[in-house]
């Protein structure tokens, strides 16, 4: 017979191996772990129907938390996406804090999912969150949720989730996008040094615009457009004439000459940067694109039915009058323009009536934040430049134009909108404008702390640059190569005109004693003026002396 102090030794035995099986079950022998786990399984709770029904609700309260998030991130994402170059921190939004949704740190490792997000996908709370914000709050900011059909968004949704990471875009692919950035800001730098003060409107601060245009063109084949019609002001519309439609520089070299005189019969009414151009880009494929940009009067968006007109027109002549994708309007704006300008809303409004559509638009407002030197603040009563887009649905991309790589993925988006789904949609891209309205503007007169902040600020071309050469995409060599071949380029073809220049300034010199123009005599004798020197001098000194004690901007101190 047992003694009771045998039977506290077994006790002893089975809780000390008990203890050591919950810490590790394999420190026991597997009859000691078999033993544990069917006592475990036994005193296991069987369930009833009330702890049933709990723990579905629960499930079910949780899975509304996730998705109420998702659904968040899609509608509201776009209020904190980092789409500004110029911004030191990012936007906030409260709506958008774990805490809304019942969530806390604590939570980050609970596994979720949503049909709302990357196919139901089971992932941790924190990888969904990051996930989001890739996805929908990064460079690139998405407005779709006001669009009523619920299939639109649901494609505009599948897309944005299919963005790729930075370290799986093809090496061709990126060197392509730098090779665009590099030839819009060598050529706005040529224009810059040799033709100093003369107006050109730079591009620079916006260069991301060639970006859109490069990655539009070359989709156009295999999308089955054959032809685009496009409208434009004048900011960047040299460098559009030269890297896009490939005018010839020497043409563009020779407008910028004082002595120019176009060999046209309807004369010279018009500065160069209204000027349209027709031009056939042959592709490396092989594959030939029409482009057509319209001339453009200085009231601002003013074409914009006039490229409409055009593109409708191209599309009866190229018999394409049912789906109309053969011919794609382009249109690009300036932000302050588009949306304090009433045509632009007339021309929205026009866009899906039958007598007027053409199978959808695709406007990039090329945002540099500013217009003339009025700020964003003082000129709009709506959050975005874009807001009057959504009257028609479109959905509308934010996106950082110092983000190459972003810039493409929604190109290429908005060219597979529009061919699918044969309606408007807008690139809104963030960037900022280097120097001022034109060359003859001083912008840290009106925006000194702005411009400090930009003249501070590498380029898109050389931060990009960097980001390629820091990853191995690029050797220094490469870089420097393709820098070279644009400058040599520049640097040729402006030879070449200055050649051409002096050979005609050397035929006029022997024809200059033969006038059959009456030149007066010329003389010194002055006419009054109606003013006393002591009233002139009164007056200079009112509109120079400043205040006592007035601190004068640097650079207009030294003009008075």
């Amino acid at each position: 017979m047992r003694t009771s102090i045998d039977a506290r030794e077994n006790i002893d035995l089975i809780e000390e191996n008990y203890r050591r099986w919950q810490q590790n079950p394999e420190s026991v022998d597997s009859g000691w772990s078999a033993f544990f786990e069917g006592f475990e399984l036994g005193n296991l709770p069987q369930p009833n129907g009330a702890a049933v029904a709990e723990i579905e609700a629960r499930e079910a309260a949780l899975q509304t938390r996730v998705d109420s998030l998702v659904y968040a991130y899609c509608s509201l994402g776009h209020t904190i996406a980092r789409v500004d170059p110029l911004a030191e921190t990012r936007p906030q939004n409260p709506l958008l804090s774990l805490h809304e949704f019942g969530f806390n740190e604590s939570d980050l490792d609970l596994r979720v999912s949503s049909k709302f997000f990357l196919d139901n996908r089971p992932m941790t709370l924190r990888e969904m969150v990051a996930g989001l914000e890739r996805i929908y709050a990064d460079s690139i900011g998405s407005e779709f949720m006001h669009i009523q059909d619920p299939r639109i968004r649901e494609w505009v949704r599948r897309r944005l989730e299919t963005r790729p990471h930075k370290h799986s875009t093809p090496r061709a692919v990126q060197v392509a996008l730098l090779r665009a950035l590099l030839e819009a800001e060598s050529f706005e730098i040529f224009l810059h040094t040799r033709y100093v003060g003369q107006k050109r409107f730079s591009l620079q601060g916006s260069e991301s615009l060639m970006v859109i245009l490069d990655t539009i063109l070359h989709r156009c084949p295999d999308g089955g457009v054959a032809e685009i019609c496009m409208g434009m002001a004048h900011r960047g519309r040299l460098n559009v004439l030269a890297n896009f439609l490939r005018k010839s520089l020497k043409v563009i070299f020779t407008e910028f000459s004082e002595n120019y005189i176009p060999d046209l019969v309807a004369g010279d009414g018009d500065v160069k940067y209204h000027l349209g151009y027709r031009a056939v880009r042959r592709l490396a494929s092989g594959a030939e694109v029409e482009i057509r940009l319209s001339s453009n009067p200085s009231h601002l968006e003013a074409v914009d039915p006039v490229v409409e007109g055009k593109a409708r027109a191209r599309q009866r002549i190229r018999g394409d009058t049912e789906h109309r994708r053969k011919v794609l309007p382009l249109l690009v704006h300036g932000d302050a323009a588009f949306i304090a300008q009433g045509i632009v809303a007339e021309t929205l409004n026009l866009s899906q009536l039958h007598g007027y559509c053409t199978g959808g638009t695709i406007h990039v407002v090329v945002n540099n934040q500013i217009g003339f030197t009025t700020l964003p603040k003082d000129a709009r009563s709506s959050p975005y430049s874009t807001d009057v887009a959504k009257m028609i649905e479109a959905p509308i991309f934010h996106v950082n134009g110092d983000d190459p790589l972003a810039v493409k993925f929604v190109s290429d988006m908005a060219f597979d909108f529009r061919q699918r789904f044969g309606r408007d949609v807008m690139i809104d891209m963030y960037c900022y404008r280097r120097y001022g309205h034109n060359e003859g503007d001083e912008p840290s007169f009106t925006q000194p702390d702005l411009y400090a902040k930009i003249e501070k600020r590498p380029s898109v071309t050389q931060l990009y640059k960097r980001e390629l050469l820091e990853a191995g995409t690029l050797s220094e060599d490469d870089a420097a190569s393709l820098e070279t071949e644009f400058a040599l380029r520049l640097e040729m073809t402006r030879d070449e005109v200055d050649a051409i220049e002096k050979r005609k300034a050397s035929e006029k010199a022997k024809f200059r004693e033969s006038t059959a123009i009456f030149q007066p005599e010329y003389t010194s004798t002055s006419e009054p003026t109606a003013i006393s020197e002591k009233t002139l001098r009164t007056i200079v000194d009112g509109l120079t002396r400043t205040p006592e004690g007035f601190q004068v901007q640097p650079k207009i101190k030294r003009i008075v």
